[in-house]
């Protein structure tokens, strides 16, 4: 608990008091000297008494639910405690919150007996994507004369995630051109020695029936077959980052469009089994692009995702080398001569879909082809691209692009 300060009333009369202490003093008036004093002396006394009333109080922060999406409505719950020893007076209680949640909740908080537990919810209103962190909790309390006022921070942990929109992309999905079922794709295979041939040396207390005998007669020692482990399937999703290729303002801006999209992807993709990696700026300053991340973890580095000074260069580089299913890009038409020697990023023998911005009408400016010219090199190199122009929504944009013939190198 910080000390307590004196308000405006409270200053004023200990600064009254001092004056008639000090002019009643040299004018001989001792009467007068001990009214001063009393009225110096108010505050204080003031400040003491709310000083010897503070609350001894824990609180937890949860919020339902864990996510949101743009436009969605949630709560916080405030579980407050008093783990003191004495009853707590009435306090004034401030939840700070960011602009972006809504206004900040106030409330009164009431008298608490020693053990008591009180609940209080407010609500919280997504209006952009991140993550934001609601508190402290700020309790106020102000003596009956209002010359002091305390304050008590309480904090604790809860953060409110608010995700790119998610579109449904249904049954969209990556297939073969004029096909039934979805491309062939690596998988990822498990480590600790499994293989093809999937033996390893006996060891006492192995089933005999496990034995592997041609394995046993190459080797000349008894061989048995590892328990075999389900192989995943893996996608690879690119953000085009770069500030100077995006354009647009807020939530219609190019950048924000291509967010959503990998997001929806993401969604799409881990729902039919694939493990993913995602290739932007941030994972790949932050070594991380070529792990395999949880859905959970996808999305919250997109909902954290920025317009950076970045060069496209070492995300495609990076998404090149790691060897996928699916490959899917979100990227802008800046710079497409520089595009062009990344644009063989999709690995071999697997099927890369690339949603190309027109990002000059994401500003109400007309294109200058640049979008063309970044899908045809990337036709070129096999994949299936759509260019993406204003307006476009996402699931429209993906069923374009998963339907256009891809060339499988």
């Amino acid at each position: 608990m910080k000390p307590p300060r004196l308000t405006t009333r409270g200053r004023a009369f200990l600064a009254a008091g001092v004056v008639v202490v000090i002019g009643a003093t040299l004018l001989g008036f001792p009467d007068v000297t001990r009214i001063g004093a009393l009225l110096a002396l108010l505050p204080l006394l003031a400040a003491a008494s709310i000083w010897r009333r503070a609350p001894r109080l824990e609180l937890r922060r949860t919020v339902v639910p864990a996510q949101l999406q743009r436009g969605e409505e949630g709560h916080v719950e405030l579980a407050l405690h008093n783990v003191g020893r004495h009853a707590t007076l009435p306090h004034l209680a401030q939840e700070r919150l960011d602009p972006a949640l809504g206004e900040p909740a106030r409330f009164v908080l009431p008298r608490m007996a020693p053990g008591e537990r009180r609940t209080v919810t407010y609500g919280v209103h997504a209006q952009m994507r991140g993550i934001f962190r609601p508190g402290p909790l700020v309790l106020t309390l102000t003596d009956p004369f209002g010359m002091a006022s305390s304050r008590v921070e309480l904090r604790a942990s809860g953060e409110v995630v608010v995700l790119p929109r998610i579109v449904a992309l249904g049954g969209a999905g990556v297939r073969r051109q004029g096909g039934a079922g979805d491309w062939p794709v690596p998988h990822m295979v498990a480590t600790q020695g499994e293989d093809d041939v999937s033996t390893r040396t006996y060891h006492h207390g192995d089933d005999l029936r496990r034995i592997h005998w041609p394995a046993t007669a190459h080797r000349s020692e008894l061989m048995v077959r590892q328990e075999e482990q389900p192989a995943r399937r893996r996608a690879v999703l690119v953000l085009d980052s770069r500030r100077l290729a995006h354009r647009g303002a807020g939530e219609a801006s190019s950048f924000e469009w291509a967010v959503s999209a990998l997001a929806s992807a993401a969604v799409h993709l881990a729902g039919r089994g694939y493990a993913l990696h995602l290739v932007s700026t941030e994972t790949v300053r932050e070594g991380r692009a070529g792990s395999v991340l949880s859905l959970g973890t996808v999305l919250r580095y997109l909902s954290l995702a920025l317009p950076e000074a970045a060069d496209l260069g070492p995300v495609l580089r990076t998404a090149r080398s790691l060897a996928a299913g699916v490959v899917v890009a979100v990227v802008s038409d800046g710079d497409p001569a520089a595009f062009h020697p990344y644009a063989r990023a999709r690995p071999a023998g697997t099927t890369g879909v690339m949603l190309v911005l027109d990002a000059p009408g994401f500003a109400g400016a007309l294109g200058d082809g640049g979008a063309e010219r970044v899908a045809d090199v990337a036709r070129a190199a096999g994949w299936r691209t759509h260019v993406v122009t204003a307006g476009t929504d996402v699931a429209t944009a993906w069923r374009r692009a998963t339907a256009a013939r891809q060339v499988v190198r």
